[in-house]
């Protein structure tokens, strides 16, 4: 059931099919009117060069156009450098290490913040965010971004040190004429979308539902846990895996799996992408980019057949998990107030805007509000993205989360193959997590 896509292969892919590939848009257009009524002076740090590092990434194809304007706008030169995702990668924290990285911003990943903020390898921004002289605040509009973006900023309870420049939540995805037939609704609760998944894969159709069940679980279980009012780590960092909300969780997710494909203790997200295109499925809650490619003609046959809906809610409400690439200043620059100009300047509202025309969806609330988004990927994507980022959230990490969730991931595969209990599965997942953070 492999495809053989890397997720990055898989997001570009997702990109284009939408129609979202930069050599396709329209020119882009931001001008330095879109900043005059910004209460700062653009100009103060004119003459001065900030480097950038950014990886190769739609965000990154979107606005490398629209530097020049930047560079209008400030008189800062822009030295942009950019490399390959694998490369990049694995040259950022390296040079980090070896205090030979000489870049003063650079993109970063939500669950490298804890190491990097450790490592003391980025800046705290939060000062310049709160200085008159450097920022509008009214103008910059903080609480515009979602909150899951917000949370980014201080992901893993670091230091204010990442701006969120692309957004990505989990969605409820269907086949309209399977739910149609079978004369059911669309769920709007995990206990609507169990009896659902339930009541197609008895009809012998296909299955219900599938589900991450593979290496990746972790990602899209979160939306889960978080609904049900549980967590992996609680607010202090402290191991939750066991709580009776979470172990409720694991135990809704592991249901829910029962009425998925044979083998799907072997899916991540590229297999629940074949298994909607194949007709093998008729739902699933994953990542928002994979819809595109269910609905692009030329990928798909089924793209008429394909509905969107906000992610379900459970006891605690909805609260879908989410994904942020950011942007960060680096803690050895010395053009810090120069690279802050640029980091505001590339989430700002009239950027993130053009960028979304472009089909880079930001994280931005205001950036998905825009009559041409509906028009270009259909009014029930967009509402539903954006009314599931308005309550999604982030994973808590700590410096050893993605060493960890290995433990995770077993406890909850013996638990889908009926080999054990969630409340046992959890229970020794948490010891493990204990025994490697100390607690």
């Amino acid at each position: 059931m492999k495809t053989g896509l890397t997720r990055k292969q898989f997001l570009l892919g997702a990109v284009a099919s939408a129609g979202m590939a930069i050599s396709a848009s329209p020119a882009l257009a931001v001008t330095d009117a879109d900043f005059k009524s910004a209460n700062i002076d653009w100009q103060q740090f004119k003459g001065e060069t900030v480097k950038v590092l950014l990886t190769r990434h739609p965000w990154q194809e979107a606005i490398e156009p629209l530097i020049p304007q930047f560079e209008s706008l400030t008189g800062i030169k822009v030295d942009l450098r950019k490399l390959p995702e694998k490369q990049f990668l694995t040259k950022v924290p390296a040079d980090l290490t070896a205090g030979t990285f000489k870049f003063d911003v650079f993109m970063t990943q939500i669950y490298e913040a804890p190491k990097y903020a450790q490592e003391h390898w980025v800046a705290e921004i939060k000062q310049y965010m709160d200085d008159p002289k450097l920022t509008d605040a009214a103008w910059y509009d903080w609480n515009d971004f979602f909150p899951g973006a917000q949370q980014a900023a201080v992901m893993g309870n670091t230091p204010f040190a990442n701006l969120a420049v692309t957004a990505e939540s989990q969605l409820l995805i269907y086949r309209k004429d399977v739910l149609s037939e079978l004369g059911i609704p669309v769920p709007k609760t995990f206990d609507e979308l169990l009896a659902a998944a339930k009541k197609i894969s008895e009809s012998g159709k296909m299955s219900g539902i599938t589900v991450r069940g593979g290496p990746a679980l972790w990602w899209p279980l979160y939306g889960v846990v978080s609904s049900y009012g549980g967590d992996y780590l609680d607010a202090d960092l402290k191991v939750a895996l066991d709580k009776p909300e979470t172990v409720q969780a694991i135990q809704m997710y592991a249901d829910l799996a029962k009425y998925a494909p044979k083998g799907v203790t072997n899916y991540d997200w590229d297999e629940i992408n074949t298994a909607m295109l194949s007709s093998q499925a008729a739902m699933f809650i994953d990542a928002s980019v994979i819809y595109p490619r269910l609905v692009d003609p030329k990928l798909s046959t089924i793209g008429d057949k394909i509905g969107v809906a906000p992610f379900p809610a459970g006891p605690k409400g909805p609260h879908s998990n989410s994904q942020y690439w950011t942007i960060s200043m680096s803690n050895g620059t010395a053009n810090k107030p120069a690279a802050w100009l640029f980091m505001q300047w590339a989430t700002s509202k009239p950027v993130q805007a053009e960028l979304a025309r472009a089909g880079v969806l930001g994280a931005r609330a205001s950036s998905w509000d825009q009559p041409e988004l509906k028009e270009k990927f259909g009014p029930e994507f967009i509402d539903s993205v954006q009314t599931t980022l308005k309550t999604a959230v982030l994973t808590r990490a700590n410096v050893s989360f993605l060493q960890l969730v290995d433990a995770l991931r077993q406890g909850v595969q013996k638990t889908i193959l009926n080999e054990t209990t969630a409340d046992a599965a959890m229970k020794d997942a948490a010891g493990v997590w204990r025994k490697a953070l100390n607690h």
